[in-house]
């Protein structure tokens, strides 16, 4: 399939955003394993530097996942619009 710039352009930043969806995925799962604590409760969110941190992780996972679902429909635009 013959891709134009915008569309490659788009499909690059679609696998850079997916790279780091998985990398804060992995570190979300070592720090979880490493403290022993797959549920994360409201009060173990807050209590400890380690809740912090996996606070910052939701909301960059959060940031992230809206940036890649907005960049997977300009690429199927740019897709249905190519053909």
């Amino acid at each position: 399939m013959k891709l134009n710039k915008k569309q490659s352009d788009t499909i690059f930043k679609i696998v850079i955003f997916s790279t780091t969806q998985l990398l804060c995925y992995i570190i979300f799962l070592v720090i979880s394993a490493k403290v022993g604590v797959f549920k994360w409760t409201p009060e173990l969110l807050t209590s400890s530097l380690t809740g912090t941190i996996m606070q910052i992780l939701n909301l960059v996972f959060i940031i992230n996942g809206i940036i890649l679902f907005v960049y997977i429909v300009i690429f199927l635009i740019l897709l249905l619009k190519s053909n």
